[in-house]
């Protein structure tokens, strides 16, 4: 191989060798930083948490939950899918019973709306969790201008108890509240809809996000 022209010339080649290391090196870094963060958080489950590892009846070396189900209302099927671990609550610091995640719901028209998920159970949980009751929400966070707006709806509410490996719940008649009787979103100001109606049943099965998506494509 020929030498470098000139000093300048070496000092480029130095230069630039330098720099590909020095975004391996963070790149690196920064996957190191996550593994490590990852590692915190289910040492601090483990601790303050340990039913985390149990939800559902079945231990699992990552302390979450997930699974879909689908809703039978009047204006049409809904397909929901969750996915949740124990989380701070309130002004608690250490995670109890708080729960957050994240969802997805699938109306009638097909249209997927991502959810961020929130909910709780009681404190002083055992790791056995069967029969214990568990409140979800979520809020649509699907686009930008639905968090420009603060208007984040469709918002629903889920009510009810494993029944290991399921949970058996209901929607507090939060799908009328969110939708028109043709499975659209409703948008208007709320104050002359009543706030209790219909209450849809749901049974949240063990699932993945493949499994949501197959039941929403199903929907007739």
């Amino acid at each position: 191989m020929d030498a470098p022209t000139s000093l300048t010339e070496g000092l480029g080649v130095a230069r630039q060798t330098k720099s590909r290391f020095g975004c391996l090196g963070c790149l690196g870094q920064l996957a190191l930083i996550s593994v490590l963060g990852l590692v915190l958080m289910v040492a601090i489950t483990g601790i303050f948490a340990p039913w985390g590892f149990y939800l559902g009846g079945k231990f699992r070396w990552f302390p979450e939950w997930q699974g879909f189900g689908t809703m039978h209302a009047k204006s049409g099927k809904y397909v929901i899918y969750v996915r949740f671990q124990p989380r701070p609550a309130g002004q608690h610091i250490l995670p109890e019973s708080g729960l957050g995640g994240s969802g997805y719901l699938c109306s009638p028209h097909h249209e997927i709306f991502y959810m961020k998920l929130g909910g709780s159970m009681r404190r002083g949980l055992s790791l056995n969790t069967d029969h214990e009751k568990i409140s979800l929400y979520m809020n649509n966070h699907s686009s930008f201008l639905s968090n420009l707006n603060s208007d984040y709806r469709p918002r629903i509410e889920l009510r009810g108890q494993w029944y290991n490996p399921n949970i058996v719940m209901d929607d507090h008649s939060s799908i009328q509240r969110s939708f028109e009787p043709d499975g659209t979103v409703y948008r208007g100001g709320g104050r002359n809809r009543p706030y209790t109606g219909e209450i849809v049943p749901v049974t949240l099965q063990p699932g993945s996000y493949s499994d949501f998506e197959a039941a929403c494509k199903s929907l007739q």
